[in-house]
């Protein structure tokens, strides 16, 4: 299973239901509505028509047990607003503590900077000021790959599928 977390209204759940609609008929223009994520939600996506995969989603208020369902999956995303400053200080903190946790020192990580449509926004320069990710990706025991996406657009979420798809080979993912 993959584990998707990051703080509060960052987009997790749009970006499933995203996923989860890519080989369905809508447009990309439509914007499935979303509510937020107060406890835990479980999807099964089926990524580039190949594998159904299992992404449990982990609402940004259950941020203090996170570290409870690790154990149980085989690689995380980690998802941080571009669009809010104020949350960046959060966003960092919850990364930085969910990379040292013993039980995640040999997950793959998946880093999505979501919402950079938005005008005024964080820039990649800021965050990468903030959070060193250049420094981050040597020296984390943790294999990361960053993409920076939008998903009420659906802009790289090609890319986001990819890297799922990659992480679902051999794990609990159903060919079809």
């Amino acid at each position: 299973m993959i584990l998707l977390i990051g703080p509060s209204s960052t987009g997790k759940t749009l970006l499933l239901k995203r996923l989860q609609n890519n080989n369905s008929t809508s447009t990309k223009d439509e914007v499935p509505s979303t509510i937020s994520t107060v406890g835990t939600n479980i999807m099964t996506v089926n990524v580039l028509r190949k594998a159904e995969v299992t992404i449990r989603e982990l609402g940004g208020v259950m941020g203090p047990i996170w570290n409870n369902y690790y154990k149980d999956s085989h690689s995380i995303i980690f998802m941080i607003d571009m669009s809010k400053h104020t949350q960046l200080a959060v966003a960092c903190v919850e990364l930085m503590t969910m990379l040292n946790h013993p039980s995640t020192q040999n997950l793959p990580l998946l880093i999505l900077l979501n919402k950079i449509d938005v005008q005024f926004g964080v820039t990649r320069f800021e965050l990468d000021s903030l959070l060193r990710l250049d420094d981050l990706i040597k020296v984390a025991p943790q294999k990361i790959t960053i993409i920076e996406i939008s998903a009420r657009t659906g802009n790289n979420l090609d890319k986001v599928a990819r890297w799922i798809y990659e992480q679902s080979k051999g794990k609990e993912s159903t060919s079809t």
